[in-house]
């Protein structure tokens, strides 16, 4: 399935979760800042791409993948992510502006960062890792 395929799979999923248009909804879209998202529709949004790609998403997956990478070091102190952890956050996620992971960056602000690319990249590579890619 191609990365477009997935895109266009995921618009219908995104509009009944959140309820807007498809017009609104382009790959820079930001669920939260721009669709208003809330964490509960994140999770609903979550549990429709497993269902409908027949994949699973672990809870904190970026944050499992930039922990992995740093071995000892802390991922983030007094709610804040360290610098390390927002360099390998930079790499985990490559469709957020590196810019937006800059110093003070608190972890409960990851979610706000998440782009419809996003889950269109992760949806791919759950899909290349099941053999399942066309």
């Amino acid at each position: 399935m191609s990365k477009q395929a997935i895109f266009e799979k995921l618009i219908p999923l995104i509009r009944e979760v959140l309820g807007v248009k498809s017009a609104d909804i382009t790959l820079n879209t930001c669920l939260v800042g721009d669709l208003g998202a809330e964490s509960i529709d994140l999770l609903d949004l979550t549990f429709l791409i497993e269902q409908d790609f027949g994949i699973s998403i672990e809870a904190n997956e970026f944050e499992r993948i930039a922990k992995a990478q740093l071995n000892d070091q802390p991922y983030e102190e007094n709610g804040i992510l360290t610098v390390p952890a927002l360099e390998y956050l930079k790499i985990a996620l490559p469709e957020i502006e590196p810019s937006k992971f800059s110093p003070g960056l608190r972890k409960i602000q990851i979610p706000s960062l998440l782009t419809v690319a996003v889950y269109v990249n992760l949806i791919d590579r759950k899909l290349a890792s099941k053999g399942t890619k066309a």
